[in-house]
């Protein structure tokens, strides 16, 4: 994955320059997390894998966390959890745009599958599933990046 610190982005007639604030790869996935290093403070995650790239804005970096916890939440998590549910079912909306969100749900049929979605939930853009090694890699990526985000603290 490449990620330039001189990335732009054209946000109406202003251009802000983006840099990398941390990253993680493991198996196929490649994850980024760039800040907005001009104009408002804004972040944007980039998730790649053999069949998808995303690039989208987040509220904060503490969304990294809480997608990491989502994917690996299992039952005997759940059950080990001081609330016995929190984030482990339904869904997580990782990205910041109301009017095409991005969102992680989880599967009610299968423990280990997750659909990324892009847009409307009942009418979405594109619809994702990943599930097994996909998930734990996807979250191994994710670790990566928490990891860059707890150095810059």
């Amino acid at each position: 994955m490449s990620t330039s610190k001189n990335a732009t982005h054209m946000q109406g007639t202003e251009v802000e320059t983006v840099g990398l604030l941390a990253n993680g790869s493991a198996g196929q996935w490649d994850v980024a997390i760039d800040e907005a290093i001009s104009g408002r403070k804004r972040w944007f995650a980039q998730i790649e894998g053999a069949a998808i790239s995303l690039y989208f804005e987040i509220p904060s970096p503490s969304i990294v966390a809480d997608l990491q916890h989502f994917l690996e939440c299992t039952p005997a998590v759940k059950l080990a959890s001081p609330n016995g549910s929190k984030g482990c079912e339904g869904l997580l909306v990782i990205g910041k745009d109301n009017k095409t969100p991005v969102t992680v749900l989880k599967d009610d049929e299968y423990q280990d599958r997750f659909f990324i979605v892009v847009g409307r939930k009942k009418n979405p853009i594109v619809r994702y599933a990943i599930s097994g090694v996909d998930a734990a890699k996807l979250a191994e990526a994710l670790r990566q990046v928490q990891e860059d985000l707890d150095d810059e603290e």
